[in-house]
Parts: C-alpha cells; structure tokens; sequence
C-alpha cells in the first residue's frame, strides 16, 4: 500500500464534532465496522451522551446498526474526537490506516483479537504512531452481526490497551474515556503480553468447545439418543457457534501462542484416555488405583482452575455460591424470582438458566455472596418458591 501523509491539517475542510462539553469528557466518535463490536460501541457510547458516526462498506450493516439506535451515517467532512476500527483482524491495520490519512479523528484505536500482528502492520504504514493506540474489549457473542449488538455488551468486562512504542499519551487518555463511557475496566499491557494472555483464556476455550462439537458430527447418534444432551453440554459448545470465518482468522494470527496451550491441552487428555483405556482392559489393582488416581488429579486440577476464574469485575468464583430454584417454564417467572431477590436485599452477581427441552420447569441458578446463600434462601422459600438445600 502506498504511503500517505497523516499529517493534522492534510483535510482542512474535516470539522470536529463535539456536544457540549460536560467535565472535560470526550463526547464525539466514529465507529469504522457496524459488526457485534462495533454497533455495541456506538449505542454504548449513545447510552453515555455520546456523538456516535458509522461507517461500513455494507450500507445495510449501517442501516441495521442506525436502526438500532447505535449512530448515524458518517458525513464527510465531520471530524470525531476518536475513531473506532471493528473490522476482521487481517483488515484492521490497513482499514486504520486508510482512516487516519483521511484525518477524521484526533485519535484512532482498533478492537482486534490479536495485537501484535496488528501493530507490526500499523508500524510499518503510518508515519503518525502517537495517534494510535490498540485495544481489544474482552466481551462478545457467539452470535455476529448488528442485529446481535447489545449496549450494555461491555459492561464490567475488561478492555485492554495495548500502547505501542510510540503511542502518545493523550490518544491512551481518549482510549481510557471511551472505556469508562461504555462501563467497562481498562487493563493496561504489552501487545505481546495480550497475545499470550487471550491465547489461554479466550482461543484455547473457543478451539475447545469447536472439537467438543465436531466430535458429535460424525458420533452418529440419532435424534432421540440426542435428546438425552444435558445443560453440560450446551454449556460446553456454546462458543463452538461463533463465526468460523472470523476465529479462522483470529487462530492464523495468533499461532504462536495458541498452539502452545492446545499441545498442553492435548496432552493432559491423551492422558486421561490413557488411563481410561487400562481401566477398560481389566487391568491389575495397582494399575487400576494409578489410572484412576490419574482421572481424580485432572478432576480435582480442574475444580482448582475454576476457582481462578473471575465471575465479576475480577472477582474470583469462591467469593460467591449458588442458590438453586425450579422455575415452572412460564412467561415471567424469572422476572418474578429477580424481584423477590431484590425484596430481600440481596444483589444476584449472576444468572444461570438450566432449561431441558421438554421440561416443563426449569433451574436457575442465582449466583449470590457466600454470606448471603442462607439470607436469600429462606426469603426465597418463605415467597413459595422451591430452593435446593445450600451446597
């Protein structure tokens, strides 16, 4: 691509949008991709008081994104205080690119899944790094497109920053209010310390539910041996649904630290087949109490990766426990067991729906304190509903 100048001033007819300033806060942005991501960014950023611009090569991905009150049409000629690239990560670098030499922001970052690949490329087209800084909200769906976007999808999710060498410090500072305006929590690191970090945490778990669900493609069960699938599984494959097309790219880009983690992966259930394998073989008492030590250790290594995982803003999981209610499967029930919950004063961390097709009564798992599980139980049973024994 040819190289452009991005100096200020190169557009002189661009204006810049601001509404009333309000405490100093950045109030104007245009959103470059009217995906998931970015249709989520413009109606957070509205719900916020924000000036939201669009701006994609599908005018109806526009049009639907505008419809569901996430901006309106960019303008030429109308110069934002920050511009926003959700496009696919093969594209972000060189989309960025095209964006600042036109000088339509005072600031332009990126929501790419994967960091470094995208700042090599940054580095080696623009002459104006100090405008650019990387970020990559840690927040989506397993579902795409417009249609699918949400105002509150970033909220209490972490969103990374990722300053490059030359960064400068205002554009980290307008990175920093755009996280704030959308209720998210900015976390600070390397592009390369993001790499490895989402490698763990967010490609190894998409890769894992993918073969999860391949593997049922071609088990052969029929449709009613199917039916005997539990909660455990729709769990599991949940993100197995997101778009191929898009983690295709993702996985490609960040190689070198995924492949790592899935041989890791890999060989801790090659060793639990192992040991399956030998119980299946009638195998001696000593070697039947290895195998099955084997299995507990993986079992109980897990139960301790779990508790690391945070629930909220952070939070590890033992900090909250659950209380468990059947639910008869009818409209408004849960909205019901919400409002005695916050009848008694206690504030539900997190919702969990068990539904079985089929079943006329479902659980819903309210996530709470620890020190409030007794609490909401008997407010619960004292208002009719039924409330599994505390665990």
């Amino acid at each position: 691509m040819r190289r452009r100048s991005s100096r200020p001033g190169a557009f002189p007819q661009c204006r810049l949008v601001r509404m009333a300033p309000r405490a100093g806060l950045m109030t104007s942005a245009l959103v470059v991709g009217c995906g998931l991501i970015g249709a989520s960014v413009g109606m957070a950023l509205r719900d916020a008081g924000w000036d939201v611009f669009l701006e994609d090569e599908d005018p109806a991905a526009v049009g639907t994104a505008v419809r569901r009150r996430a901006g309106q049409p960019w303008e030429n000629g109308v110069r934002t205080e920050i511009a926003v690239i959700a496009v696919p990560p093969r594209l972000t670098a060189a989309v960025l690119f095209a964006t600042q030499t036109r000088n339509v922001a005072q600031t332009y970052t990126h929501v790419a899944s994967v960091q470094s690949h995208v700042q090599r490329e940054v580095e080696g087209l623009s002459t104006d790094l100090s405008t650019i800084v990387g970020g990559h909200p840690l927040a989506g769906r397993e579902l795409s497109g417009p249609a699918a976007a949400t105002a509150d999808l970033f909220a209490g999710r972490p969103w990374a920053i990722c300053a490059g060498p030359q960064t400068g410090g205002q554009a980290v500072t307008a990175l920093r209010g755009l996280v704030a305006a959308v209720g998210a929590d900015a976390v600070a690191l390397t592009a390369a310390a993001h790499d490895a970090a989402v490698a763990v945490l967010s490609h190894l778990p998409q890769v894992t539910a993918s073969a999860l669900a391949a593997g049922l493609v071609g088990a052969g069960l029929q449709a009613d041996e199917l039916r005997l699938a539990g909660p455990g599984l729709v769990d599991t494959t949940r993100l197995a649904a997101s778009d191929a097309a898009l983690w295709e790219q993702i996985l490609e880009l960040n190689a070198p630290h995924v492949a790592p983690v899935l041989t890791d992966l890999a060989a801790r259930l090659t060793s639990a087949a192992a040991a399956l394998t030998s119980l299946s073989d009638e195998p001696s008492p000593p070697q039947a109490a290895a195998a099955v030590a084997a299995v507990r250790d993986l079992l109980r290594t897990g139960n301790a990766g779990r508790a690391l995982v945070p629930v909220k803003r952070g939070v590890r999981s033992e900090a909250f426990a659950p209380v468990r209610v059947t639910v008869r499967d009818e409209p408004g029930r849960l909205a019901a067991l919400l409002t005695d919950a916050g009848l008694a004063g206690v504030n539900v961390e997190d919702v969990h729906v068990e539904h079985i097709p089929g079943r006329p009564t479902g659980v819903i798992e309210l996530a709470v304190e620890v020190g409030d599980v007794i609490v909401l139980t008997d407010a619960l049973r004292a208002a009719g509903w039924s409330v599994a024994d505390p665990d």
